[in-house]
């Protein structure tokens, strides 16, 4: 029976496990009895991956069928630190699972500096999970967060871009239509006074996280970098998602209907 191993980011956790991804996210967010319900966002990592930071060799020889001859669903790795661990070219396939247990697949792709100007939302996803304004690109944006120079800086950060439509331009006056955020007068201020401050290069819009909405709210995609090394996960169309994707683009969306 085949091992993968994956990296989790709702929460932090290294996990080895005998089923294959469209199952393990299925796992993760509704669980075995389907008694939870929550979204789910992890990498795949290649199986060859050593480090001496994590007692890998212990897991994996943990990881084994149960008496019944059932996969192992879990055997956790690490839960503390895994990020600043595990090399970017580790990582592979990226799946976001949502609250009913639908996966998507996202490859990395080929990332190209967004032809647009104005302000960008980012959502930080591992290891702090802030949602910050930017006057940055998302490259310019990971390489100023995980600048040793900086006084705070990350080693290595997971984020994603959110959609500001007219706010990215206008926050003073442009409409905020099919934009769920739940403080948009807030919104609206963190981004004026980054226009107004170019000194300035991030200002913390919410300090938590609400995986309910990531979903609906996603821009061109997620992004991993460090100070030398940066991927780049494209989110596919909306008219993709709509046509390709329409069970998981329906799940996620779902959410918005409470707003």
């Amino acid at each position: 029976m085949e091992t993968y191993l994956y990296f989790s980011l709702l929460p932090e956790a290294l996990i080895y496990s005998q089923l294959p991804p469209e199952r393990f996210g299925k796992y993760l967010a509704i669980g075995d009895k389907k008694t939870t319900r929550g979204s789910a966002i992890f990498f795949a990592v290649d199986p060859a991956f050593e480090s001496e930071a994590f007692r890998l060799k212990e897991a994996r020889d943990k990881c084994t069928p149960h008496a019944d001859g059932s996969p192992r669903r879990s055997t956790y790795v690490s839960v503390y630190g895994v990020l600043a661990n595990l090399p970017i070219e580790s990582l592979g396939t990226l799946y976001l699972t949502t609250k009913d247990g639908l996966s998507l697949e996202i490859k990395p792709g080929k990332y190209k500096a967004p032809n647009r100007p104005g302000l960008h939302l980012y959502q930080e996803l591992c290891p702090v999970s802030p949602k910050v304004a930017s006057p940055l690109e998302p490259l310019e944006f990971s390489q100023h967060i995980t600048n040793p120079q900086n006084p705070v800086y990350l080693p290595r950060a997971v984020f994603c871009d959110l959609r500001l439509n007219g706010l990215a331009t206008d926050p003073e006056h442009s409409s905020a239509a099919n934009l769920p955020y739940r403080d948009l007068n807030h919104l609206r201020e963190c981004l004026t006074s980054l226009k107004y401050k170019t000194d300035k290069m991030t200002k913390i819009v919410q300090r938590d996280l609400d995986p309910s909405l990531l979903y609906y709210t996603l821009g061109s995609g997620f992004y991993v970098g460090d100070p030398e090394h940066f991927a780049y996960y494209p989110m596919p169309s909306e008219d993709d998602l709509e046509n390709k994707h329409l069970s998981w683009w329906t799940s996620a969306s779902s959410a918005v209907s409470r707003f």
